[in-house]
């Protein structure tokens, strides 16, 4: 049996209200009914190796790792 996937926290884009959802929900905000819905940012931790050309590895944004140099 597959464990159960984790409840994603996401930002209404209209009022602002936290909606938690699971896979399978309505992407709908519970408060007022908008239906856009914006991923709150994750805690995890990002690492970024710089490749043997200066390319970045692993990473997706140049500020966090010019940040982190």
């Amino acid at each position: 049996m597959d464990p159960q996937p984790e409840p994603v926290s996401y930002i209404c884009g209209d009022c602002g209200m936290e909606n938690t959802l699971k896979p399978g929900d309505v992407i709908q905000c519970r408060e007022c009914g908008y239906r856009i819905l914006y991923k709150k940012r994750t805690r995890r931790s990002n690492f970024y190796v710089k490749g043997s050309r200066g390319s970045i590895v692993g990473g997706s944004s140049l500020a966090v790792w010019f940040a982190m140099w």
